[in-house]
C-alpha cells in the first residue's frame, strides 16, 4: 500500500513542473484579466482515442448513431503529434471522449507515449467488452493514472435500461479482475466506478456502495446528464421537458433546479483558456460537450495547434464567453445564449 502511494505521488510530482504550474497559472490569470489572445496553452486536453462504441445508451450521441460526426478511431501517429506540442505544458491527458477507448488497439501504447513524458493520463470505459488479462496487465503497467469504469446501475435488472446492449454481469467480472490484478500488480492506477444516478437507478446507491467497498474500488456518484448531443442547444427547460423521465427525484443528485427549470450553479466557463479537445480525426473543439467536427476550430493534421488555439475562431469565442463585442460566430455562442451552462 505504501509503495503504492508513493507511486502515485511521483506520477502527480513529475506532471507538476515549474513549466506547466507557470503554464497552468497563467491561463487561469488571463481568464480572469480578459485575454482572448494567450500567452499559454491548455494545462488539460480530451483526445479522443476514437468515437466508436459497443453500447446504445439513449442520451449518448454515439450511442444515438448519430450521423452528424465522422467516426473512426485515432492513429497513435496522430496521438504522438498531440504530445510532441502539447506536452510539456500538459497535467493532464483524458484519452476519451464521445466512444470506448479500448475499442482502439494502439490505446495502450497511448498511454505509455504520453505517461513516459511526466503527463497523468486517464481513461474512462464502460468495460463492457471480452477483456483478457494481458490487456489488463497492460493497461495497469502503462503508467495509467486512472481507470473510471462507467456503470449507471447495481444490478442485472436496472442495467440495460441505460447500457443498451450491455451485459451486468461481464462488467462487474471485468472491475473484479481489474482490480485484483491491480492489487496483485501493485499498480499505482486508480480505479473509480462511476456511477451517474437517474430515476431508475437512485434506490440502487447504497447497494453499489456495498459492492464496490466489497470490489476494493472507489464509488463515485454523478449527476446524469440530458441527451448530450442536444444540451447547448437548448435552454434547460427544453431539457427538462424532453428527458425527465431520467431525472432522479432526490434533489442531491439532480443537475437541475426542477422548480425554476435551470441549473442549480452558474458556471464560469474558463475552457477556451485552459483546456481544449482534439478529436480522433484531428479536429479542434473548445469543450465536451460539442459533439461533431462541423464547429471545429481548426484541425491539428492542417496546422501547429498553437496557430489554432489563437487563431480567429478561439478568439471569437472567447470574446463570447467574456460578453465582448463579437462579429464571429461559434459554437460557444449558442451554449451562451442558450443559458444551458451558463444560468
Amino acid at each position: 500500500m505504501r509503495s503504492t502511494l508513493l507511486k502515485r505521488l511521483d506520477t502527480q510530482r513529475r506532471a507538476f513542473s515549474t513549466r506547466r504550474f507557470y503554464n497552468l497559472f497563467m491561463g487561469k490569470v488571463q481568464h480572469q484579466l480578459g485575454y482572448t489572445r494567450l500567452y499559454s496553452l491548455p494545462s488539460k486536453i480530451n483526445v479522443e482515442s476514437g468515437n466508436l462504441c459497443n453500447l446504445r445508451c439513449p442520451l449518448c450521441p454515439t450511442g444515438q448513431h448519430d450521423p452528424s460526426a465522422k467516426k473512426g478511431l485515432m492513429p497513435l501517429e496522430t496521438f504522438k503529434r498531440v504530445v510532441d506540442e502539447l506536452g510539456k505544458n500538459l497535467t493532464l491527458l483524458r484519452l476519451y471522449n464521445w466512444g470506448e477507448p479500448l475499442l482502439n488497439p494502439e490505446l495502450v501504447s497511448m498511454i505509455e507515449y504520453a505517461s513516459s513524458r511526466g503527463i497523468v493520463v486517464k481513461i474512462s470505459t464502460n468495460l463492457d467488452l471480452k477483456i483478457d488479462t494481458g490487456l489488463i496487465e497492460s493497461l495497469l503497467r502503462s503508467g495509467l493514472h486512472k481507470i473510471y469504469v462507467s456503470c449507471n446501475s447495481a444490478s442485472r435488472e436496472s442495467y440495460p435500461i441505460y447500457h443498451v446492449g450491455g451485459d451486468f454481469d461481464r462488467v462487474m467480472e471485468n472491475l473484479r479482475h481489474l482490480a485484483e490484478k491491480c492489487s496483485l500488480l501493485d499498480s499505482p492506477t486508480k480505479i473509480v466506478w462511476l456511477f451517474h444516478v437517474f430515476s431508475h437507478n437512485e434506490h440502487e446507491i447504497e447497494r453499489a456502495r456495498e459492492m464496490a467497498r466489497a470490489l476494493g474500488v472507489k464509488l463515485e456518484l454523478k449527476e446524469m446528464r440530458t441527451d448530450m448531443g442536444k444540451e447547448i442547444f437548448e435552454t434547460a427547460q427544453e431539457a427538462i421537458e424532453r428527458d425527465g423521465k431520467w431525472l432522479p427525484k432526490d434533489p442531491r443528485y439532480n443537475i437541475f433546479d426542477m422548480e425554476r427549470k435551470r441549473p442549480k450553479k452558474a458556471f464560469n466557463c474558463d475552457f477556451l483558456w485552459t483546456e481544449s479537445v482534439i478529436n480522433w480525426d484531428g479536429s479542434v473543439l473548445p469543450c465536451c460537450a460539442v459533439y461533431s467536427e462541423r464547429y471545429a476550430f481548426g484541425n491539428i493534421l492542417e496546422k501547429p495547434f498553437k496557430e489554432i488555439w489563437n487563431g480567429e475562431l478561439y478568439q471569437a469565442a472567447r470574446r463570447e464567453v467574456l460578453s465582448q463585442e463579437n462579429g464571429t460566430w461559434t459554437i460557444c455562442r449558442v451554449c451562451k445564449r442558450t443559458g444551458f451552462l451558463h444560468g
